[in-house]
This record gives C-alpha cells, sequence and structure tokens, in this order.
C-alpha cells in the first residue's frame, strides 16, 4: 500500500500542477516564473519520494511540507498525512487526509478513497481523555502545546498536537474532552498562585479514561522589617518572633503587629492571595512619656496634696474652747461682767 500511495500520489502530482498553471492564460514572463516554481515544488516532492522508499519518513516529511509551501496541492498534504501516519502523529495525520479530502475534485479518484479509509482507520486509533481542571481557569499544554478546538463552537472537544508549539492556554471550559494521540504525553498545568503540575501519562490507543488535574494553593509570605532593633512581630496577637522576619500563611486575611517598648505600636492589616509575597517595613515612633509618668510629678503632686489636706482641716476643724481659769484656792471662777 506504501508504494502504491507513493505512485498515485506522483501521477497525481504531474496531473495537477500543470492543470493548475494552464487555468489561467499568462504573459510570457509569468508563465516562465510559474515553470520555475512547478519545477522546485516538483524536486522538492521527488525527494520526497525518495525519502519514503527509504523509510526516511522524517525527512520525507519535511520534502513534502516545502513542496506544499512552494506551489500548494493536496496531493502534496495527501503525502503529508502519509508520513504523519507512519511516525504515529494520528492527530496530525487524520487532519491532513482531511484537508486533502477538502479538494478531492483535484486528486485521483483512487487517492481520494484511500484519504478517505485512512481517516477512518485513525478515528478508531485515537484516544480521547476527559480531563478535568481544577481551577477551573487552568492553563495547560500537552507535549509543549496549547489545545484547539476540533469544531468551532463546540467548546467539548479539543484537539492536541496541532498547534504551534506554545505556552499553555485556558480551556474553554473546566470539564472537556481531548482528542490525542495513543503514546506517551507531558500534561502541563499552571495557575497564578498554585504550584505547577507535570503530568507524564503514557495513553492506550482507543483509550477513554478522565484524568483530573487539580493544583494545589502556594502559601502566601509575609516579610517584615523594623526600624528599631528587637522589635516583636505578631500575627493576629501571636507573637511569632523579632524583626527582620519571613512568615508563611495560607491566603487569607491577617492583622499584623510591630511591638517595643518606649514606642507606639506598628500595625497593619493584610489580604493575603496564594503566592503572594509582602513587604513589610514598620517605622516606628517614640512615645511622648506623659507627664502622669515622671517622678518628680508624683513627688511634687504627693506634697500639694498633703498641704491640701492641712488647709481643709484648718479651715473647716470646730472653734476650740479655752481652757478654765486658774479658780484659785477657794476654787473661785472670776466670770467676765
Amino acid at each position: 500500500m506504501r508504494l502504491r500511495a507513493v505512485a498515485l500520489s506522483v501521477l497525481g502530482l504531474m496531473l495537477i500542477w500543470p492543470h493548475d498553471s494552464a487555468a489561467k492564460p499568462a504573459k510570457k514572463d509569468e508563465s516562465s516564473k510559474l515553470d520555475d516554481v512547478t519545477a522546485q515544488a516538483r524536486d522538492e516532492f521527488l525527494k520526497g519520494i525518495a525519502a519514503v522508499k527509504a523509510s526516511q519518513w522524517s525527512e520525507a516529511l519535511q520534502f513534502f511540507e516545502k513542496a506544499n509551501t512552494i506551489k500548494p496541492s493536496p496531493v502534496a498534504v495527501f503525502n503529508i498525512g502519509y508520513c504523519q501516519r507512519a511516525l504515529g502523529r494520528y492527530v496530525l495525520a487524520k487532519a491532513s487526509f482531511e484537508r486533502a479530502l477538502d479538494q478531492a475534485d483535484q486528486m485521483p479518484q483512487a487517492q481520494a478513497e484511500e484519504a478517505r479509509t485512512y481517516v477512518a482507520e485513525l478515528d478508531k486509533q485515537l484516544a480521547r481523555v476527559k480531563i478535568v481542571l481544577d481551577p477551573p481557569t487552568t492553563r495547560l499544554a500537552i507535549d509543549g502545546r496549547p489545545l484547539v478546538p476540533l469544531k468551532q463552537g463546540d467548546p467539548k472537544l479539543l484537539v492536541a498536537g496541532v498547534a504551534p508549539a506554545g505556552e499553555g492556554t485556558t480551556p474553554p471550559q473546566p470539564s472537556f474532552e481531548v482528542i490525542i494521540d495513543p503514546g506517551a504525553h507531558l500534561f502541563t498545568a499552571s495557575f497564578p498562585g498554585h504550584a505547577n503540575v507535570l503530568l507524564n501519562k503514557s495513553i492506550a490507543a482507543e483509550s477513554r479514561e478522565q484524568i483530573p488535574i487539580k493544583l494545589s494553593e502556594l502559601p502566601a509570605s509575609i516579610h517584615v522589617e523594623s526600624d528599631q532593633a528587637r522589635a516583636v512581630v505578631t500575627i493576629d496577637g501571636r507573637d511569632v518572633g523579632l524583626a527582620p522576619i519571613d512568615i508563611a500563611r495560607p491566603a487569607g486575611k491577617y492583622r499584623v503587629q510591630v511591638l517595643k517598648r518606649g514606642y507606639a505600636t506598628y500595625e497593619a492589616t493584610l489580604t493575603l492571595t496564594p503566592g503572594q509575597k509582602a513587604n513589610l517595613t514598620a517605622r516606628m515612633t517614640q512615645e511622648r512619656e506623659a507627664i502622669t509618668q515622671k517622678w518628680w510629678f508624683w513627688g511634687g503632686a504627693a506634697a500639694v496634696v498633703a498641704g491640701g489636706v492641712t488647709a481643709a482641716y484648718l479651715l473647716s476643724r470646730p472653734e476650740p474652747s479655752p481652757p478654765d481659769y486658774n479658780r484659785g484656792s477657794l476654787d473661785w471662777l472670776v466670770k467676765p461682767q
């Protein structure tokens, strides 16, 4: 079947390209340029055929792709798909055969029928796995390529291995199916504030398994410094050490205080997201000692209080009675007239 496919490809090439060149009458210079393009494409195509005969599938694929770039042809696309199939790249091969069939009227009938046979065959070989992402907006790539929808408007069915190499993207919804080649694959999942997931997974042909991908939240971190040495740091009222200090906590809301005797308490409230790094620098303000805390104040106050009590007593005490006069030996008391 392999040699037959190649033979048909060569025949199709010879039939299609001259026909395309003659589709519109061209001037002499334009015709010469078209002949040059056709000749270049044919040369690359024939190199591809030689590589196929030597079972050098990667090299053949490159030659056919170059031929198709120089002069697009469904026959070249058919042979691209044929090489991809031989290399086990079933998703790409199926897409190539379907692309060639979009121009089936420009292919030999036998070759078009063969392309349809390959499409049906590959449908049976491809795996279809269900993936569930947590968090829902996780970015996902498989083998270093983002996923693409199989059909526009269908967010539940994606295809792996056909997009250009690049970073992962967020699928249209967190639960979906992926059409993928059987074999070993690397799943790369990422989301801000969460630990990345690298999952090596071997998938069997016709697999229908489910693959949950859950990312764990990273703790938030707080770095606290103070402009005063040996200041105490507390989180929600609990002593965690002396500044400078690094503290790891789950995402959430926290009250941070920095304390030192003789200084006003520094306080801040932080709302931290997963993986966030917060930096605090406490600028400590020295307290002004209240007058009631001075020693001389209390000494003077005591004297003032004592004096006040004495004065109050002197002002409010009753008038004392005078002592009895000396009555003499006869016990006579002389009263004033």
